[in-house]
C-alpha cells in the first residue's frame, strides 16, 4: 500500500512540475509575441494579457504543490534545520499540520472563489471562465494535502528528478 500510494505521489509531482514548466514556457512565448505584434506589427495580442494570467495561476499553485513536495521550499526547510535533532521532529509535524491547514483553506475558499467567478469570463476571451482560473486553487490545494499525509505519515521521499518519476 506504501508503494502505491508513493507511487502515485510520483506521478501527481511529475503532473504537477510539468504543468508549471508548461505554464512558463507558453507564458514567455506569449509574452514574447506579444511584444512582437505591438512593436513590429502595431497591435498588440488581445489575448495575451489573460491567457498570462491563467498560466500564472496554474503555475503558481501547483508549482508550489510540487515544491512542496521536493522539499524545495526553503522557508520551511530553514526554520526545521534551526533546531536540535530531538525537537525537529515535532517542528516538521507542526508544519505539516500547517501546510495541511493552508492545503485544506485553499480547497474550502478555493471552491467558493471558482464557484462564485464561474459566470464571469475574460472580455478578450469570451471561452475562459474566470472561475475556470481559479480552479487551480482547489485543486493544487487536494493535491498538496495529499503530499502532506505523504511526509506526515511516511517521511519526506527519496530525492529523485522530474526524469525518475516518469
Amino acid at each position: 500500500m506504501r508503494a502505491a500510494y508513493v507511487r502515485l505521489m510520483d506521478a501527481l509531482y511529475a503532473l504537477c512540475m510539468t504543468l508549471a514548466a508548461a505554464a512558463i514556457v507558453a507564458m514567455v512565448l506569449i509574452i514574447a509575441w506579444s511584444v512582437f505584434t505591438r512593436y513590429v506589427l502595431g497591435q498588440g495580442a488581445f489575448f495575451a494579457e489573460p491567457v498570462s494570467i491563467l498560466l500564472a495561476v496554474y503555475m503558481t499553485f501547483f508549482g508550489a504543490a510540487g515544491c512542496y513536495r521536493a522539499g524545495a521550499h526553503i522557508s520551511i526547510d530553514a526554520l526545521t534545520r534551526r533546531f536540535p535533532a530531538p525537537l525537529r521532529r515535532g517542528v516538521e509535524l507542526a508544519v505539516d499540520l500547517l501546510m495541511a491547514a493552508i492545503a485544506l483553506f485553499m480547497v474550502v475558499y478555493g471552491i467558493s472563489l471558482s464557484a462564485t467567478t464561474w459566470v464571469q469570463v475574460y472580455p478578450e476571451l469570451q471561452l475562459i471562465r474566470v472561475g475556470a482560473v481559479y480552479a487551480a486553487i482547489p485543486i493544487a490545494g487536494v493535491i498538496t494535502l495529499l503530499f502532506v499525509i505523504e511526509q506526515a505519515l511516511l517521511g519526506p521521499p527519496p530525492p529523485r528528478t522530474l526524469a525518475e518519476t516518469e
